[in-house]
């Protein structure tokens, strides 16, 4: 049944999504009403799941803008699930506005591919990452990206090298002034974004752990099926799922430096693994592995989802 509803992008398709994103975020919200006193938290709390939507679907834009799957909406229901895996993400407005930027970021980054206006788009790509480590520091880490995909696709012009650091001037500035007029210590705001730290032990309850333990099961099938396929791959698009899974490792990364850490964090690796996961389930050919896949992601994500609230 899943297999089917999701196997063509249809409006019923982003319809059950959304549902599926409304009913978790809003039970997510009534496990705790302290936000329902304040008319201002209530207008955060909407434009934040706003942006999540918005979030979810650019991945399908991204994905289908760049063929990275084939009229199918398997990456936006994989994606969807492992919100509802760590409705912890929805607690973290920095969060959610940094990986939105990311995103942005990586729309940018994959389009170099098409060597159409290469220049905006390092510039573009380099001003969303900026903007997102703001929020989220070490988001940072996707400026390696940046450069592998010059040397990939744009290594020719030396222009293309100085462009990063141009944008990086360009948001110095704004920044600059901005704690200028907010008074920001800026080496106390360099030293306590930066942190570095390696605690693993902030579960909440032992519900979180098991979700960890299931995503990072999910992750590493995904991960090993995608790079045991490369040579499957058309030689055009090697260099782009060579990228996909560099962007899974920048996500892992940042979960592992951030002092903070929250299942949450874990958003980075989202958008990569939904890709692979919603190749996997394309490729497949036989239809009960496609609907055992998708329903276990979706059964396990709600029952860990119910269980934590």
């Amino acid at each position: 049944m899943l297999a089917n509803l999701f196997s063509k992008s249809r409006p019923i398709g982003y319809v059950v999504i959304g549902l599926m994103l409304l009913f978790t975020y809003i039970l997510h919200l009534v496990s705790d009403l302290s936000w329902l006193q304040s008319p201002t938290i209530i207008i955060e709390k909407s434009i934040l799941f706003l942006l999540v939507v918005f979030s979810v679907l650019l991945i399908q834009f991204i994905t289908v803008k760049n063929h990275l799957a084939v009229n199918n909406l398997y990456s936006l229901y994989l994606y969807a699930c492992f919100l509802t895996l760590f409705p912890t993400f929805y607690d973290d407005a920095q969060l959610i506005v940094a990986n939105l930027f990311v995103l942005l970021a990586l729309r940018r980054i994959i389009s170099l591919q098409t060597l159409n206006e290469p220049k905006i788009k390092i510039f573009d790509a380099s001003l969303w990452i900026l903007f997102a480590a703001l929020f989220e520091s070490w988001t940072i880490l996707y400026f390696a990206m940046i450069y592998l995909t010059i040397i990939w696709y744009a290594s020719e012009d030396y222009r293309n090298w100085i462009i990063p650091f141009v944008a990086l001037l360009t948001v110095a500035i704004l920044f600059y002034t901005y704690t200028l007029i907010n008074q920001v210590d800026l080496p106390t705001f360099w030293i306590d974004n930066f942190n570095v730290g390696f605690n693993f032990n902030y579960f909440d309850n032992v519900y979180q752990n098991i979700g960890l333990s299931f995503f990072a099961t999910v992750a590493v099938f995904f991960t090993v099926y995608q790079l045991t396929n490369l040579k499957s791959i058309a030689t055009n698009q090697v260099t782009l799922y060579k990228n996909i899974v560099l962007c899974f490792i920048i996500g892992v990364t940042i979960f592992i430096l951030t002092p903070e850490k929250s299942n949450g964090l874990l958003v980075f690796t989202f958008f990569p693994l939904s890709i692979i996961g919603g190749n996997f389930i394309a490729k497949s050919t036989t239809y009960w592995v496609k609907e055992t896949v998708l329903t276990a992601m979706l059964a396990i994500s709600l029952l860990l989802f119910l269980l934590k609230l």
